[in-house]
């Protein structure tokens, strides 16, 4: 019996994304690796986000962001599981985010809009987002124009 590892690739095109399993008797060295070795790869493709929770800094995948925005003058990165302050600008990190996953919705609000649930364009001149935490938020009136271009597929 050979000590590396077997390795198994299954191709479905039904399979809506990738998907990693690792299967073995106990979670050791090796296993730690390979999730490192994933991880790390994953996260050149989805640059991180500095942020701060409890004065640790926190580096944050931006898959994981639902949105950015300004409360009490400071700048604050929202996640499913909690909220981060930045030290940077929100224009900062406009600029370091993904401009096809990510819009500035006002001037103190950036959101992923691969996180958004539903987008409400009922109301006449305003549009409201649902985010997927259950948070709802609207669209300034001259950044509309941005977003549509955005959801239609054009350039920013």
């Amino acid at each position: 019996m050979s000590d590396l590892a077997d390795i198994k690739l299954i191709i479905d095109k039904e399979w809506p994304k990738l998907t990693v399993y690792i299967k073995n008797k106990k979670r050791d060295e090796d296993v730690e690796g390979i999730i490192a070795a994933v991880q790390g790869f994953m996260e050149k493709k989805d640059p991180m986000v500095p942020a701060y929770f409890r004065e640790s800094l926190v580096m944050v995948p931006q898959s994981k962001i639902i949105r950015l925005f300004v409360s009490n003058r400071k700048v604050m990165l929202q996640t499913a599981e909690r909220e981060y302050e930045t030290k940077k600008a929100l224009y900062e990190l406009e600029e370091m985010l993904d401009p096809k996953r990510f819009v500035r919705i006002s001037q103190s609000e950036v959101i992923n809009i691969r996180r958004v649930k539903n987008f409400d364009f009922s109301s006449a001149g305003t549009i409201m987002v649902e985010l997927e935490n259950g948070e709802f938020t609207w669209v300034a009136r001259r950044r509309m124009k941005n977003l549509k271009e955005i959801l239609e597929g054009g350039a920013k």
